[in-house]
């Protein structure tokens, strides 16, 4: 591959992966999109022989400050600045890649593609970020090294020289040769990752985030997850039975190593109370903030037993309604002050009627938090309901006298509330109806009436709305509840995953003496109907096992999970030379201590691996070197070696080239400066590059009369 090429292909890789980046919030839409990639694909095709045309350049800039203009006067009527500033930030790009000609043109596209993903630092934390953060690190040291190369090389021979028919050839000539970098060039430039990937990590575990995740202010609502906001249309739920995406992960705590494939979990969200004979929704009722224990306790029936209570922690994704989902049994409630600036910045969680819990979300992420579960069934019943709310529970829309006979019939001769509602549930759970994700077409009429009386096939719920309705006719308070019900274990994460296919609505029935009750009447071949298992679910589930890794370990690093590394680790240590103090036998607690140990070799490991990467690296880039230097003509190499006499007959002179300045540049200077041997200067560094780059032969006579120019510049006559 010529230089020029390979600089091309280095540079869309660079500039691609800004461009993603800006893409990865929801801020910019399907049209905008397809537009930014005709424009990045088209700009590919746009050579030197479009670029030199009169007015090109002066149109493009034209195009900009038009762009610029209307991005103005869009925020100006009021549309989204941050979506505004991620269009026009995105132009300016789409426009470097037409006007590309020149070294300085490939680092303005490489200094706008780092400036891209700084910017995505805002529009998202999701693993999508670490990949394109990944591929930076790699592509950078490329575009830098061979940026500098063209430089070097456009220096030489300037590419506004048109003048200089000569020049334009030599370069032309260079940028088409195969053998200024080669694939050893390439990964040793690229192994220079490694410990940038080091110096990352070491400044990573060193500085905490300060609370907002990468600091990201995210504008996106989240995840949309049919079924916990303020009202439910009967037939919601059909749409989403197969959607495989995970929203919700379940760990015990304390962890173990085996575990059932599948974990019956059901997670309560959200219930309603009004139904208008087609959807349900929430009677308004005033939201309370929820008491909180220090350090990060929120009780819900009482303070948790840590010795007694089931722990479960759940790491949930951000959705657009903040909704807790509880695990059954829950007692209360724990999340961890987040720390900022030295200081613990509490969560608050808001209690609404019926049982609805709701975080704020101040940072746009969604929730980590361990729900304690009791193991006494007696405190499973939920709320009592006061007489003033006892109404609302047994609210009926009008039309539904057939359902109203039907739950008589079922219900038979039962005095006993409870024994009602286990009639009802086995009447539609083994009854003759069954599961369909198809939706019954109802038109005008009731959508109970068509269910239990003439489709007799539905989802969740119409089940669900058909107890809870059948049990308020027999003067049973009764209410609609929305969540999860599910779990498959994620054997590379080691937690219960449940997926948005998971979401489910049951019936919580009222009981004297025992409180809010559950009762699922949809028949068990629900479970039967899902998303499909195989090669592509293992390959989900080893993602989302790396992207809750990511969440909980990297977006949610933060000061306190500093210091409890910092803890674990001395607390390991001292453990350890007690141990040795004691010379007590450790052999039981050797496994033990081997696990707890397992952290620590992977971090001297991965040092271990970053040194030998860098060795590696290093002796790469000198053989490279190397074999650049055999690879010298004896003409490049006569020429080198004078132009090196020439360098150092300057410094003798107290005129040092600086690192940064190019020979040709330099001769310049010293031209403008007026030094006495500025002639000499110019013919020896001229010779050379026409001899190194140019491929031109030095002639006998010519090596020495730039020998004599160089004896005047290093002895200037009297």
């Amino acid at each position: 591959m010529s230089f020029s090429l390979l600089h091309k292909c280095i540079a869309y890789l660079l500039s691609g992966l800004g461009l993603i980046a800006l893409s990865l919030g929801s801020e910019l839409t399907e049209a905008t999109l397809l537009l930014i990639g005709i424009g990045y694909v088209g700009s590919w095709f746009a050579e030197d022989k479009l670029i030199v045309r009169p007015h090109y350049a002066s149109t493009w800039t034209v195009a900009v400050v038009g762009v610029l203009l209307l991005q103005v006067a869009r925020g100006v009527l009021t549309e989204p600045t941050l979506a505004l500033a991620i269009e026009f930030a995105a132009f300016l790009q789409i426009s470097r890649l037409w006007n590309r000609r020149t070294a300085v043109d490939y680092q303005q596209i490489a200094v706008l593609a780092f400036l891209h993903l700084i910017a995505a630092t805002v529009l998202s934390t999701n693993l999508s970020y670490a990949a394109l953060f990944v591929g930076f690190v790699i592509a950078t040291p490329w575009m830098l090294a061979i940026s500098h190369l063209r430089r070097e090389i456009e220096g030489n021979y300037p590419a506004e020289s048109d003048a200089e028919p000569n020049a334009r050839v030599a370069i032309r000539r260079v940028l088409a040769s195969r053998r200024v970098v080669g694939a050893r060039f390439l990964a040793g430039t690229a192994l220079l990752s490694v410990p940038l990937f080091a110096m990352t990590l070491a400044i990573f575990v060193t500085i905490p985030r300060v609370g907002q995740g990468f600091l990201s202010f995210q504008r996106n609502a989240g995840q949309r997850v049919a079924g916990f906001g303020n009202q439910v249309e009967l037939g919601g739920f059909g749409v989403i039975r197969d959607d495989p995406t995970v929203v919700l992960r379940v760990m015990p705590q304390p962890r173990v190593e085996q575990k059932a494939a599948r974990w019956a979990l059901r997670l309560r969200g959200t219930s309603f109370d009004r139904y208008d004979g087609r959807r349900w929704t929430r009677s308004p009722s005033v939201s309370m903030r929820m008491a909180r224990v220090p350090p990060g306790t929120y009780p819900i029936h009482r303070v948790p037993d840590l010795k007694q209570d089931k722990q479960l922690q759940i790491v949930l994704d951000h959705l657009e309604e903040p909704v807790v989902f509880l695990p059954e049994g829950t007692v209360a409630l724990g999340i961890l002050p987040r720390v900022a600036a030295g200081r613990g910045l509490p969560r608050n969680l808001n209690y609404a009627a019926g049982l609805d819990v709701r975080y704020e979300r101040p940072d746009g992420l969604g929730l980590m938090y361990t729900a304690y579960v009791g193991n006494d069934p007696a405190e499973f019943g939920l709320p009592a309901v006061g007489d003033e709310r006892r109404e609302e529970y047994l609210q009926l829309p009008q039309g539904h006298e057939r359902v109203a006979a039907l739950a008589r019939r079922i219900a038979g001769n039962a005095e006993d509330d409870a024994v009602k509602a286990q009639r009802i549930e086995r009447f539609l759970k083994y009854g003759d109806y069954s599961y369909s994700l198809v939706q019954p077409a109802v038109g005008k009429r009731l959508p109970l009436d068509v269910f239990l009386f003439e489709a007799k096939s539905g989802h969740c719920e119409y089940y669900s709305s058909a107890m809870a309705i059948m049990m308020r006719t027999l003067a049973v308070p009764a209410r609609n509840v929305t969540g999860f019900v599910g779990g498959q274990y994620n054997p590379y994460g080691g937690y219960y995953a449940l997926r948005q296919g998971d979401a489910h609505s049951w019936v919580e029935v009222y009981l004297q003496g025992r409180g809010w009750v559950p009762f699922d009447p949809t028949p068990p071949s629900r479970g039967e109907i899902g998303p499909r298992q195989g090669l592509w679910s293992d390959m989900n589930a080893l993602i989302d096992a790396v992207r809750t890794r990511w969440t909980t370990s990297i977006v949610g690093y933060d000061l306190r999970t500093q210091v409890s590394m910092l803890r674990k680790l001395a607390s390991l240590l001292a453990a350890y030379r007690r141990g040795d103090d004691a010379g007590v036998d450790r052999s039981a607690s050797a496994r033990k201590g081997m696990r707890g140990l397992t952290p620590v070799l992977r971090w001297v490991a991965l040092g271990l691996l970053v040194a030998v990467f860098a060795w590696i690296g290093l002796r790469v880039l000198r053989g490279s070197a190397r074999a650049q230097a055999r690879a010298l003509s004896k003409q490049q190499a006569q020429a080198a070696g004078l132009y090196h006499e020439l360098d150092r007959a300057l410094v003798k002179r107290g005129q040092p080239r600086p690192p940064a300045i190019t020979p040709l540049e330099h001769a310049r200077k010293l031209s403008a400066e007026g030094f006495a041997q500025r002639a000499e200067v110019d013919l020896v560094t001229r010779s050379y590059l026409e001899a190194r780059y140019g491929g031109r032969p030095l002639r006998t006579s010519e090596l020495g009369e730039l020998r004599r120019a160089i004896a005047r510049v290093r002895k200037p006559a009297a």
